[in-house]
């Protein structure tokens, strides 16, 4: 374990300040995983990679595969893994594998060896105590297919179940993202066939579930203790100099270091104090940035006002109206008995963003109108997916180098790595940096600088009252821009004094829109989940991406 955690502190290290030339060009064109299943509960796993080197030679590829899987709260499995045979391009391929209590690494290639291009390699082995036949209900293979460790982008994945014995699954379903997400951009319409949708970021994978009748297979067997590497450990002068070097190192050469190179790139500060900005945010090709890419861009996260402010915007673009409906003697999150319907004016093919058609989809799944409080229950599903297509705009348009919530989570982690190994002063540091550097470009900074002076417009509003009496159309299209940023109470308290018979066309109701608009924001943001309770099973809303068993990953050697 410390040696993972070490780990998790060296990669953050380098990925954060000397980035991999190799890693920027690598890919995997293609990861499909074939699963048969037998009837007495082993599987054979034949693992189709088809592996892009890009423009740096290498010898190969590795595969690491973890053995243990924590099941509930207080149970492993743990699996057996042996690998049959290992071929690159069809033909067999050299390998050596390494295998301790807890993980197996197969090493593939030569070392006196150079490759290059798109190369196919093709891993097969057999699973032992792979399936969960421990529930009370059904059985179930939950098996983590590509993993969420490659550092290197998956274009398409795929999973195939199959069994010998005449038995398909009841029910399927899937995960795609990293570690922990309930995403599924993953179609499992065809059963026994899982695929991704999208390509798969450096660390994020496929996890594919499939459910069977109670007792098709014999159950498997769990354990209350995690297995511990049986290792000699290192000697007595190694970790000497291990436990007075690691705290010297990190306290007082890299923190130092750090520090310097942190305050000599806060590039945010060395442009100023912003100053009032009355336009529209716009990126330097002239195109829009929608509110809640405003607010996202403004906190480096997606949160429930950038979900109520895309309602808001869409609906002064037309795409929707908001209509305020009475409920009968209903006792519901909006209230005693109000709700909010959604209704679809046109089509949002063009001319809308990928994440506002992933809300739109959601909104409208059953028909063209929706009720509001119908789409709380699993609406952190559609949530995943929306933040996921914000910093994939984001990243495009040169904001962002990477997710900045990925990259802070690391320096988080590695910050708790460090002090743990004696290096508070660095680790603290890391700690603090972990909400500052979030990945945002010069070009990001800009863009923050100027929503930065929108948001001080739009505290104040007051300032110029004429232009803006004379400005209807550009004023009502900053209201989501004021809910995205928090500031909805103070703009409707202005607007109302420059609009005292603002009725738009795009929302009815019982109250008059200045009396319901608080009302109505607070009511979205209560619909709008974000997050599902966990649970050991891949189904009943507990599953994730890199849940169940398999996962790992790999990389170039």
């Amino acid at each position: 374990m410390k040696r993972f955690l070490f780990s998790i502190f060296i990669f953050a290290f380098l990925f954060l300040f000397f980035p991999s030339k190799a890693l920027a060009s690598d890919s995997i064109r293609s990861f499909d995983t074939e699963i048969v299943a037998h009837k007495d509960g082993t599987l054979d796993i034949n693992e189709n990679i088809v592996y892009d080197f890009g423009d740096e030679k290498g010898h190969g590829i590795f595969r690491d595969i973890p053995l243990v899987a924590k099941v509930g709260s207080d149970l492993y499995r743990v699996i057996q893994i042996n690998v049959k045979s290992v071929l690159r391009d069809g033909v067999q391929e050299n390998y050596s594998s390494n295998q301790t209590d807890s993980i197996i690494s197969i090493k593939i290639g030569q070392a006196n060896v150079l490759i290059e291009g798109e190369r196919v390699y093709t891993i097969s082995y057999s699973v032992s105590n792979g399936v969960g036949s421990n529930f009370s209900d059904h059985d179930e293979i939950y098996w983590n297919v590509t993993g969420n460790s490659w550092q290197v982008p998956i274009l398409k994945a795929s999973s195939r179940l199959i069994t010998d014995f005449n038995v398909i699954p009841d029910k399927a379903t899937c995960f795609t993202g990293s570690a922990q997400s309930t995403e599924k951009n993953c179609d499992y319409s065809q059963i026994s066939l899982i695929r991704t949708q999208d390509r798969l970021q450096p660390y994020e994978g496929l996890t594919s579930v499939w459910s069977f009748p109670k007792n098709t297979f014999p159950p498997s067997t769990l354990q209350k203790q995690s297995p511990v590497t049986k290792d000699k450990g290192p000697s007595t002068a190694l970790s000497l100099i291990f436990f007075l070097g690691v705290p010297v190192l990190f306290n007082l050469i890299i923190a130092p270091v750090l520090f310097i190179w942190y305050q000599k790139n806060k590039r945010k500060e060395s442009l100023g104090a912003p100053a009032v900005n009355f336009d529209i945010p716009k990126d330097n090709a002239g195109r829009r940035i929608t509110p809640a890419e405003a607010g996202s861009n403004d906190i480096y996260k997606v949160d429930r006002n950038d979900i109520v402010a895309t309602i808001f915007d869409l609906a002064i673009r037309k795409y929707i109206k908001i209509e305020q409906v009475k409920k009968k003697k209903t006792l519901g999150i909006f209230g005693e008995d109000h709700d909010y319907v959604i209704s679809k004016l046109k089509d949002y093919s063009e001319g809308t963003e990928n994440f506002e058609k992933k809300l739109l989809d959601k909104l409208f799944e059953n028909g063209n109108k929706a009720e509001l409080s119908s789409v709380q229950k699993d609406f952190y599903l559609t949530f995943n997916q929306i933040q996921e297509e914000i910093f994939k705009s984001l990243i495009t348009r040169g904001f962002y180098v990477n997710n900045p919530k990925t990259r802070m989570d690391l320096l988080l982690v590695a910050g708790i790595t460090v002090i743990f190994f004696g290096g508070p002063i660095l680790g603290i540091l890391l700690i603090y940096l972990s909400r500052k550097l979030n990945g945002r470009t010069k070009l990001g900074d800009e863009a923050d600088l100027k929503i930065d002076g929108l948001k001080l417009f739009l505290k104040n509003m007051k300032r110029n009252y004429t232009w803006q009496a004379k400005n209807l159309y550009i004023v009502e299209q900053f209201i989501p821009y004021a809910i995205a940023f928090g500031f909805i109470k103070e703009f409707m308290e202005q607007l109302k004094e420059i609009y005292p018979d603002y009725n738009p066309s795009w929302y009815n109701g019982n109250l008059a829109f200045y009396l319901a608009a608080n009302n109505l924001v607070s009511s979205m943001n209560s619909t709008f989940t974000t997050s599902a309770p966990s649970s050991s099973s891949g189904f009943s809303g507990g599953g994730f991406s890199g849940g169940g068993g398999g996962g790992g990953g790999g990389g170039r050697w």
